[in-house]
């Protein structure tokens, strides 16, 4: 192979010319082009080199030129990067092609994702994060066609932790805007031809989106850490997708409350009187089922004649504007009060089921009264999915049709009233017109059809 490196004796100079090159050299300092125009050398081709000396080692540089000139002006760059940046920063940039590309970090799996977020999301209840990651899950499972049997519900021979290990092994770049809404079409599709189903079913897939997203809210992003956020996908699966509106649904009372009352005076006042203390407090009084169940007796004012929800050792609201303090009616207030002189425990319905349940999945003290009472309710005719909460619906339209809708958001304890008017009163009354009576009438009696 042919050495086609220039040197200084190929090219005719001796020893006295070396010298006096390095003398020249001596006047300039390393910042300045002079010092390395005398120092650049060809290789293999007739673009000018430089080595320069970095950290005990010489380093040959390119400096993709054939000008002495422009050579040298690169070749202090080089250097003073070298002084400057160090010699990766400089061989990066000036020698791009030698350097690995830098290797993407690994998008965050399902699993790994749900993981993260729950270490920082500390400000969301544990019973409120396990809904969140479940419709995570559940959607991932549908879009990324993961098979799941009955088996997926066995928490106890590992028919649950195959099939969350299964979804959690996914990728979350796989999870996208438009798989969200094919997913979406796909499942309200199947009730194309029932108008009411597919319309529940619209409801449904809301809820789990918006369930699945609150995972990506900005309050838990960007607590994160750099490391996490660094292996997000970009986008993430919910940008620029459309949650949707559920279809209005407003309650219709379908109940009488005078009947129902009657039925439970006679049926379950004597014999069954945790069950009617549970009546009485989601009819009379609008309390939810977890209220009911942690309800203690000091949350009872005689005097003032209310029941307060407000936070116990034993749990919280279902949101900061549940607490508040309910007026009774005086017959409530009567019977609470009697039952109160022959209560043995601090709490107000007696009887309790094990607690031993994991903290992240809603449970309740009373769960098998609340069952029996659920279906002494179906057998008098309240059918709803949840006959309990129909009769907070029921309180709510009685406030409303006596005192107003903004008596009934407030007796309910909405956030805003739209919640109360769209999905929890019923009305009572009749707002209607009669345009005959306004027709000017010259006798008594109502004009006549036209034949």
């Amino acid at each position: 192979m042919t050495n086609t490196r220039t040197s200084w004796a190929s090219a005719g100079f001796g020893l006295k010319s070396r010298s006096a090159l390095t003398a020249r050299q001596a006047k300039f300092p390393k910042s300045h082009s002079g010092y390395w125009r005398d120092k650049l050398t060809t290789r293999t081709n007739d673009e000018f080199h430089v080595r320069i000396r970095f950290g005990g080692v010489q380093h040959w540089w390119p400096l993709r030129t054939v000008n002495r000139e422009a050579g040298a002006e690169k070749a202090k760059a080089i250097w003073l990067s070298l002084q400057a940046h160090g010699f990766k920063a400089t061989e990066a940039k000036f020698k791009p092609w030698t350097v690995k590309p830098a290797l993407k970090p690994e998008v965050l799996t399902v699993g790994e994702f749900i993981t993260s977020t729950k270490a920082v999301a500390s400000h969301v209840r544990l019973t409120t994060f396990t809904t969140y990651e479940r419709k995570l899950r559940f959607l991932v499972s549908q879009i990324a066609k993961v098979k799941g049997s009955k088996a997926r519900h066995d928490h106890f021979k590992g028919g649950a932790e195959k099939w969350r290990g299964d979804v959690d092994k996914i990728p979350l770049s796989q999870i996208t805007a438009n798989r969200i809404e094919e997913w979406r079409g796909r499942y309200l599709s199947r009730f194309d031809d029932q108008p009411l189903k597919r319309q529940q079913a619209q409801s449904t897939a809301i809820s789990i989106i918006r369930n699945a997203k609150a995972l990506f809210s900005p309050r838990i992003l960007k607590v994160l850490g750099a490391d996490v956020r660094s292996r997000l996908p970009s986008p993430l699966p919910f940008d620029s997708l459309e949650v949707g509106k559920r279809p209005r649904n407003r309650y219709k009372s379908k109940v009488n409350a005078g009947e129902l009352t009657a039925a439970a005076w006679n049926e379950l006042k004597v014999q069954e009187p945790d069950q009617f203390k549970i009546f009485l407090l989601a009819f009379g009084a609008g309390l939810r089922r977890g209220e009911i169940d942690r309800l203690l007796w000091t949350a009872f004012n005689w005097k003032r004649g209310t029941v307060s929800i407000e936070p116990t050792e034993y749990g919280l609201a279902k949101t900061e504007s549940s607490y508040d303090e309910i007026d009774l009616g005086q017959d409530l207030l009567d019977y609470f009060k009697a039952e109160k002189e022959n209560a043995s425990g601090e709490f107000v319905i007696g009887t309790a089921a094990a607690t031993n349940v994991a903290p992240h999945w809603n449970h309740y003290r009373c769960d098998c009264t609340f069952k029996k009472l659920l279906d002494w309710l179906r057998s008098k005719g309240v059918t709803a999915r949840n006959p309990l909460h129909t009769l907070r619906k029921e309180f709510g339209s009685l406030i409303n049709q006596k005192f107003g809708i903004y008596a009934a958001s407030a007796a309910l304890r909405h956030s805003n009233i739209g919640i109360t008017r769209d999905a929890y009163v019923d009305k009572k009354e009749r707002t209607a017109i009669n345009l005959f009576k306004m027709i000017p009438q010259t006798k008594n009696e109502p004009p006549k059809e036209q034949k």
